[in-house]
């Protein structure tokens, strides 16, 4: 029964990390673009990816359940968790991008 618990949580833990980096590189992906050089309608394609983006990285994912084992010595325990689903994280980078983003829609005359 144990060893069932421990290979669930490993493939809880590894599925997490795979989400994290996920999200990860798609923002590296978005980031090395060169948005000085793109024609006009792909700066404004590039925005709106932009702002997709950042609305999935920050938008609530709605409740959570975590699950929690442990032992010291002899003693075990476990414990079970609910959180609001706010994932927490922000996309300072991909905000900082798309300001620029902006502006050099604005000098080109396009309004998004």
């Amino acid at each position: 029964m144990k060893m069932k618990q421990n290979i669930i949580l490993l493939l809880l833990i590894v599925a997490a990390v795979l989400l994290v980096f996920g999200c990860a590189e798609r923002t590296k992906e978005l980031l090395a673009e060169n948005y000085q050089k793109m024609s006009n309608d792909d700066l404004l394609r590039y925005f709106y990816r932009l702002n997709d983006e950042i609305e999935n990285q920050e938008k609530p994912s709605g409740p959570r359940l975590g699950i929690g084992l442990g032992s010291f010595g002899r003693n075990a325990g476990g414990g079970v968790g609910i959180s609001s689903g706010s994932n927490g994280s922000t996309a300072e980078e991909l905000r900082e991008r798309r300001i620029d983003v902006r502006m050099e829609l604005k000098k080109r005359g396009i309004v998004p």
